[in-house]
């Protein structure tokens, strides 16, 4: 004789709990609605997913009357989310992640014959300093392994996980509350002259006054970290005089080589520019506060083998330098 009863709003069938029905949804539908709530065109969301623009307009349609809610909007030309397209954004990126890693799930990464691709988040000195040696000593341990870095906008780290960013490398006063975080390296706030500076050349080290009466070539993104920012810092900075402004640090040495100018940034990488060109890297009039750089990933990719391994490699590539931890 069988018993049936309720628990918990579950059917109980000869002492076995039902489990509740799992309404079956299209779940093709994720995807153009992910396109959907990013991209600023219908026609450029149907694009990303390549679909046609008919397509298009009839997944919007169901996705309309699955959700009661019109998601988009358009007026005077241009597409608005509604507010629940707006909350629905981060959350179905984030479903689209978590399905991503289900079917590309391993138990191990074999490296020589894995095949897959990483991409990392990053600033333009970690992706010359670090992300490239370590690449370069993994094209013959893992040749299948693609190694992508995208820009990291350090205002909004989150923008580059819409990106698809796996993997974030960024200084740790900016990494988000949320993700598994690993310290990487150290780094610290210096300057860069030319060899030949007028009042400089023979000097190590800048005092407030040099620092003050120098002209200055910056970074469009320049930003420095919090750990090393003080009041005299934040003064001392607001008060430069800033002869230019250039799209990224890789291109300071050809800019300071020949001039007077003053370049303020990561002491490693001018320490590294030092050591193949005419520049130097000398220290700066304010205090040399430790600026940590993390690695971070959201928390369903700690399973991802190739992930792990690949963040392990960077691991021991920094440990062949034990003055950045």
């Amino acid at each position: 004789m069988s018993t049936d009863r309720s628990v918990g709003g579950r059917g109980v069938v000869n002492g076995y709990a039902e489990e509740a029905p799992v309404h079956r949804l299209n779940l093709n539908l994720l995807f153009p609605l992910d396109a959907i709530l990013h991209a600023p065109t219908l026609t450029e969301a149907g694009r990303r997913v390549r679909l046609s623009q008919s397509a298009m307009s009839h997944a919007l349609r169901r996705l309309r009357e699955h959700f009661g809610d019109d998601l988009v909007t358009h007026a005077g030309g241009d597409q608005q989310l509604t507010p629940l397209g707006l909350a629905l954004r981060s959350e179905v990126r984030r479903v689209l992640r978590d399905v991503d890693a289900t079917f590309n799930f391993a138990l191990s990464f074999d490296p020589q014959n894995g095949v897959g691709t990483i991409t990392v988040a990053t600033s333009d000195v970690i992706e010359q300093m670090l992300l490239g040696p370590v690449v370069q000593r993994l094209m013959n341990v893992a040749p299948g392994l693609t190694v992508t870095v995208i820009p990291l906008d350090v205002a909004n780290p989150h923008r580059a996980l819409d990106q698809g960013a796996e993997l974030l490398l960024l200084p740790e006063d900016v990494a988000l509350p949320e993700f598994e975080t690993l310290p990487i390296l150290a780094d610290h706030v210096g300057c860069l002259i030319w060899t030949g500076h007028s009042e400089l050349a023979d000097q190590f080290s800048i005092d407030e006054a040099q620092y003050r009466a120098a002209c200055h070539v910056v970074t469009r993104d320049e930003r420095m970290p919090v750990p090393v920012m003080d009041r005299s810092m934040t003064e001392l900075l607001q008060a430069r005089r800033i002869a230019m402004r250039t799209s990224s640090q890789a291109t300071l040495p050809a800019i300071v080589i020949g001039s007077d100018l003053i370049a303020t940034g990561s002491t490693w990488l001018f320490q590294h520019f030092a050591s193949t060109m005419p520049v130097r890297a000398v220290t700066a009039p304010f205090l040399r506060g430790k600026v940590m750089i993390v690695a971070q990933w959201a928390a369903h990719r700690r399973r991802d083998p190739m992930l792990s391994w690949f963040v392990e490699q960077i691991e021991a590539y920094v440990a062949l330098f034990p003055a950045r931890h």
